[in-house]
Protein backbone atom coordinates (compact mmCIF):
# COMPACT_ATOMS: atom_id res chain seq x y z
CA UNK A 1 0.00 0.00 0.00
CA UNK A 2 2.64 2.55 1.05
CA UNK A 3 5.26 1.05 -1.25
CA UNK A 4 3.77 2.66 -4.34
CA UNK A 5 3.33 6.02 -2.62
CA UNK A 6 6.76 6.18 -1.01
CA UNK A 7 9.22 4.51 -3.37
CA UNK A 8 12.23 6.39 -1.92
CA UNK A 9 12.19 4.48 1.37
CA UNK A 10 14.96 1.93 1.57
CA UNK A 11 15.29 1.35 5.32
CA UNK A 12 13.84 2.29 8.68
CA UNK A 13 16.49 5.00 9.03
CA UNK A 14 15.26 6.67 5.84
CA UNK A 15 11.68 6.46 7.11
CA UNK A 16 12.77 7.98 10.43
CA UNK A 17 14.51 10.91 8.77
CA UNK A 18 11.53 11.61 6.53
CA UNK A 19 9.21 11.34 9.54
CA UNK A 20 11.38 13.74 11.55
CA UNK A 21 11.34 16.33 8.76
CA UNK A 22 7.56 16.02 8.41
CA UNK A 23 7.07 16.31 12.19
CA UNK A 24 9.30 19.37 12.53
CA UNK A 25 7.61 21.13 9.61
CA UNK A 26 4.12 20.42 10.86
CA UNK A 27 4.99 21.51 14.40
CA UNK A 28 6.10 24.89 13.06
CA UNK A 29 3.03 25.28 10.86
CA UNK A 30 0.58 24.03 13.51
CA UNK A 31 2.22 26.25 16.14
CA UNK A 32 1.43 29.50 14.34
CA UNK A 33 -2.11 29.86 15.79
CA UNK A 34 -0.76 29.23 19.30
CA UNK A 35 1.60 32.18 19.09
CA UNK A 36 -0.95 34.36 17.29
CA UNK A 37 -3.56 34.19 20.04
CA UNK A 38 -3.75 35.19 23.70
CA UNK A 39 -5.46 34.01 26.86
CA UNK A 40 -7.88 31.09 26.82
CA UNK A 41 -7.79 30.90 23.04
CA UNK A 42 -4.05 30.31 23.20
CA UNK A 43 -4.59 27.54 25.73
CA UNK A 44 -7.23 25.92 23.53
CA UNK A 45 -4.98 26.13 20.46
CA UNK A 46 -2.06 24.68 22.42
CA UNK A 47 -4.17 21.72 23.52
CA UNK A 48 -5.46 21.06 20.02
CA UNK A 49 -2.00 21.35 18.47
CA UNK A 50 -0.50 19.14 21.17
CA UNK A 51 -3.11 16.47 20.51
CA UNK A 52 -2.60 16.64 16.74
CA UNK A 53 1.19 16.42 17.09
CA UNK A 54 0.91 13.49 19.49
CA UNK A 55 -1.29 11.58 17.06
CA UNK A 56 1.09 12.41 14.21
CA UNK A 57 4.07 11.24 16.25
CA UNK A 58 2.39 7.92 17.08
CA UNK A 59 1.59 7.34 13.40
CA UNK A 60 5.18 8.12 12.38
CA UNK A 61 6.60 5.75 15.01
CA UNK A 62 4.24 2.97 13.89
CA UNK A 63 5.22 3.61 10.27
CA UNK A 64 8.94 3.40 11.08
CA UNK A 65 8.40 0.22 13.13
CA UNK A 66 6.47 -1.43 10.29
CA UNK A 67 9.20 -0.40 7.86
CA UNK A 68 11.84 -1.81 10.21
CA UNK A 69 10.28 -5.26 10.56
CA UNK A 70 9.61 -5.59 6.84
CA UNK A 71 5.82 -5.26 6.81
CA UNK A 72 6.11 -2.15 4.63
CA UNK A 73 8.86 -2.14 2.01
CA UNK A 74 9.33 -0.54 -1.39
CA UNK A 75 9.07 -2.62 -4.52
CA UNK A 76 12.08 -2.00 -6.71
Amino acid sequence: MFATVLPFLMSANDAGVVGMVIFLGSSIIFGIPVFASRGMAQLAWAGAVGLALTVELVLIVVFVALTNNGTIHPNF
